[in-house]
C-alpha cells in the first residue's frame, strides 16, 4: 500500500485544458471542479494513511513485515521494519514483540520442535548493533530486553521475551556460529535480565544434587554440576568471564548463589548471606570436590565467621565430629554460644588443656544438660564422647569423663535438667545392649537400670553380665526366653551369643517358630489347585 498523492490525474489534466479554453464562466467553473477533486484525493490519502498508521502499530502487522523482511528477504519490508525500529516507542515494540513471536512460532529451544532455519534470522537480527542501547553489548537484544528474567505471566502470549532461553541457546543452540556469539554475550553483558538468567541457570547447578558422573577429576566425585572432568564446563565459563557476576543477592537466603562469590573470590559479598545457612553450605562444599582453591576460600570463610548463627553451626557440626569444622572452630577460637555447652564442645574438638580449666568439677555432661538446649540430640553427643573414649584421651581427661558419664541419676524434682538427664540414661542403657564396653561400664558401675518397662531388665542384666542379680530375678531362665520370643526385634541374637559363650552359660534366644508352610494341610500345592485354573482343561496341574 502507498500514500495517495493530491496531484492530478492525467485525465483531470486534459480536462481542464479542453474547458479551459470556453469563455470566462466555463473557466471558473473548471477551477472551482478541479479544486473540489484536489480536496476529495488530500481526504482520501489522508485515510489511507491514517489507516496504514493504525495498522503498522499492531502486532500482527509488524510481525508480518518482518517476517517479510527476514524470511522472503523484501528489502523493502526491511527498510520499513529499520524505520519503526529507529523510530522508537509503540513502533519499535511492535517490532520487538513482532520478533518474539516469530521465535516462539519457530518452537525456540523446545527441544527437538525447535527450528533453527527459522530462529536463526531473528536471532541475528536482534544481535545488530543498536547504539541506544543502555546495556553493553550494544545491540537490539540489550535495547529491550526486561530488567528481570521472570516468565511472562500466564495467559494470552503478547510476544513477551522468554530471557532464560537465551541461556539455553548460548549452552545448546544447534548453529556453532551463533551459539557462540550468545555465549559472547552473556559474557560481558551488564544487562540486568540476562544477568538474572545466568543467575537462575547458575542456581541448580551450584545447589549440591546427586553425584554427577564425570563431572569431577577422575579418582574424584562432585555434587555440583558446573565442571566436566575438572575443568569448566561451558556454562561455567560463561559466568566467571562475565564482569558483572556476582551481584550482592537481592535475599539473604539465597545461599545457591554463594558458590558464584566464592568462585569468583569476592569474600565481601558473604555477608550478605543468611548466616547459619552460609556456614552449613560452606561445610557441604568442603565435603564434595571442588577446586582446591575454592575449598580454600570455603576454610577462610569458616575462620573468618562473627555472627552468632554461623558460629552455633560451625560448633554444633564440630561435636558432631565434621573434621574441617572442628579444624576452622579451632583455628578461629569458636566457641558455643552457651557457656553450659563450652565443655563439651573442648573435649570433643580435642582442646583438652582449655577443657581442664572450664570442667575443673568433672561434670561435663551435667553441665550440658542444666543448659538452654542445642540442636544436637542428647543420644548424638553421648555417641561421641563414648567414641572419644575409645581413643588416646589424657588420663585426667579420660577419668573425667568416666566420672560424669556415671552421675547421671535423677535430681529430686521434675526439670528441664532431670528430662535431659532422663534421655542420656536411656542412649547410655540402648548402647550397653549393644554392648558398647564404655556403655557397659557405666551402666554396671552407676546402677543404671530401665526406668519405662520391667521386661527390658532381664535383656540388660544378662548382657551387661550382671549375672548375680539375674540369677535372682530369673532362676531358670524362663522370663528372658519369654521376653526375647516376645521383643526379639528390639535385640541382636549375637549379643546374647557372645555372652553365653564368655559366661559358659545356655544361649538364651529362643527357637525359630515352625513355618506355617510346613503343614501340608494349610498350604495348597500344586496338584490340589482347582482344575478350571487357567481355564486350560488340563486338571489344574502344571
Amino acid at each position: 500500500m502507498f500514500f495517495a498523492t493530491a496531484e492530478p490525474t492525467l485525465c483531470q489534466q486534459d480536462l481542464s485544458t479542453s474547458e479551459g479554453t470556453s469563455s470566462s464562466g466555463g473557466t471558473d467553473r473548471v477551477e472551482l471542479r478541479a479544486r473540489a477533486i484536489g480536496m476529495a484525493i488530500g481526504v482520501k490519502a489522508t485515510h489511507y494513511g491514517t489507516m496504514l498508521f493504525r495498522r503498522r502499530r499492531t502486532p500482527e502487522r509488524s510481525q508480518d513485515v518482518l517476517a517479510a523482511a527476514l524470511y522472503g528477504r523484501n528489502s523493502r519490508a526491511r527498510e520499513r521494519i529499520d524505520r519503526w525500529w529507529a523510530a522508537g516507542g509503540a513502533d519499535r515494540d511492535g517490532v520487538w514483540r513482532g520478533a518474539w513471536f516469530l521465535l516462539s512460532a519457530a518452537s525456540f529451544r523446545f527441544g527437538n520442535h525447535e527450528r533453527p532455519e527459522r530462529v536463526v534470522p531473528v536471532l541475528e537480527f536482534l544481535l545488530e548493533a543498536d547504539p541506544t542501547s543502555p546495556y553493553r553489548p550494544r545491540v537490539r537484544l540489550t535495547a529491550c530486553l526486561p530488567p528481570t528474567a521472570a516468565r511472562p505471566p500466564v495467559g494470552v502470549y503478547r510476544g513477551d521475551p522468554e530471557v532464560g532461553r537465551l541461556v539455553e541457546a548460548a549452552l545448546g543452540f544447534p548453529d556453532p556460529t551463533l551459539r557462540q556469539r550468545l555465549a559472547d554475550l552473556l559474557s560481558v553483558t551488564d544487562q540486568p535480565g540476562l544477568l538474572d538468567a545466568l543467575e537462575t541457570a547458575f542456581r541448580p547447578r551450584a545447589r549440591l544434587g546427586p553425584t554427577y558422573l564425570g563431572a569431577a577429576p577422575p579418582g574424584h566425585e562432585t555434587r555440583c554440576n558446573l565442571w566436566r572432568s575438572g575443568e569448566p564446563n561451558a556454562f561455567l565459563k560463561i559466568v566467571c568471564a562475565n564482569p558483572n557476576l556476582p551481584r550482592p543477592p537481592a535475599q539473604t537466603g539465597d545461599i545457591d548463589l554463594m558458590l558464584l562469590a566464592l568462585l569468583k573470590d569476592r569474600p565481601d559479598l558473604l555477608p550478605a548471606f543468611e548466616q547459619g545457612a552460609l556456614a552449613v553450605r560452606l561445610l557441604e562444599y568442603l565435603g564434595t570436590w571442588l577446586p582446591e582453591q575454592v575449598h580454600d576460600r570455603c576454610r577462610r570463610a569458616l575462620r573468618d565467621l562473627s555472627a552468632r548463627e554461623d558460629v552455633t553451626v560451625v560448633c554444633d557440626q564440630a561435636m558432631l565430629g565434621d573434621a574441617e569444622a572442628i579444624a576452622a572452630a579451632r583455628d578461629a577460637g569458636h566457641r558455643p554460644a552457651d557457656p553450659a555447652w563450652t565443655p563439651v564442645f573442648l573435649l570433643l574438638t580435642r582442646q583438652f588443656a582449655a577443657y581442664r580449666e572450664a570442667d575443673p568439677d568433672e561434670r561435663v555432661l551435667q553441665l550440658m544438660c542444666s543448659s538452654d538446649g542445642s540442636t544436637i540430640g542428647e543420644d548424638a553427643i553421648l555417641d561421641r564422647i563414648l567414641g572419644i573414649l575409645d581413643t588416646d584421651l589424657p588420663d585426667d581427661v579420660a577419668a573425667a569423663v568416666r566420672r560424669s558419664l556415671r552421675d547421671l541419676g535423677p535430681l529430686d524434682g521434675p526439670s528441664v535438667e532431670d528430662l535431659r538427664r532422663r534421655w542420656l540414661r536411656r542412649t547410655i542403657l540402648a548402647r550397653a545392649i549393644k554392648r558398647e564396653p564404655e556403655a557397659v561400664a557405666a551402666v554396671v558401675d552407676a546402677g543404671y537400670l530401665p526406668e519405662d518397662d520391667d521386661q527390658d531388665l532381664l535383656p540388660l542384666l544378662f548382657l551387661t553380665e550382671q549375672f548375680e542379680r539375674y540369677d535372682r530375678e530369673d532362676p531358670n531362665g524362663t522370663g528372658l526366653r519369654a521376653v526375647l520370643a516376645e521383643k526379639r526385634y528390639r535385640y541382636e541374637h549375637r549379643h546374647f551369643r557372645t555372652v553365653a559363650e564368655r559366661a559358659g552359660r545356655p544361649d538364651p534366644w529362643p527357637p525359630k517358630e515352625p513355618s506355617p508352610s510346613g503343614n501340608r494341610m494349610s498350604t495348597r500345592h500344586a496338584t490340589t489347585w482347582p482344575s478350571s485354573f487357567g481355564g486350560d482343561g488340563f486338571g489344574g496341574h502344571f
